[in-house]
């Protein structure tokens, strides 16, 4: 394939990496596009055109380079948040209710049950 489209998808996904960092947008979203055109240069390779494929290839590649930098850009905004927290004296921030040891509890708890004693 011509290596004008490698470029202009780098340049696409620049732009987006850019916007998704000041929009605060989840970082897995390339990740699932990365997936995406995993199937599809696994189709195409199927099909026999290797070069199409070749070339999903490394825009695969760079999907799963952007969602990692961007769930590195998450997880370092989350442990500054955390600490300016603690910092201040705030309680930290409530999890979800996958808390592990929570969740059985809490949902026992709710239908009347006795949380589940540790022996």
């Amino acid at each position: 394939m011509n290596p004008i489209y490698e470029e202009g998808f780098l340049g696409v996904l620049l732009i987006y990496v850019v916007y998704s960092i000041y929009a605060r947008l989840d970082g897995r979203y390339p990740v699932a596009g990365a997936l995406v055109l995993l199937v599809a240069a696994a189709v195409a390779q199927s099909g026999g055109d290797s070069a199409v494929a070749n070339t999903l290839a490394i825009f695969v590649f760079f999907l799963l380079a952007a969602g990692v930098l961007l769930l590195l850009v998450e997880h370092v905004r989350e442990e500054r948040a955390s600490r300016s927290r603690a910092s201040a004296g705030e309680p930290p921030a409530p999890e979800g209710p996958g808390t592990p040891g929570e969740g059985a509890a809490a949902e026992g708890a709710a239908a009347g049950e006795a949380a589940p004693s540790e022996s």
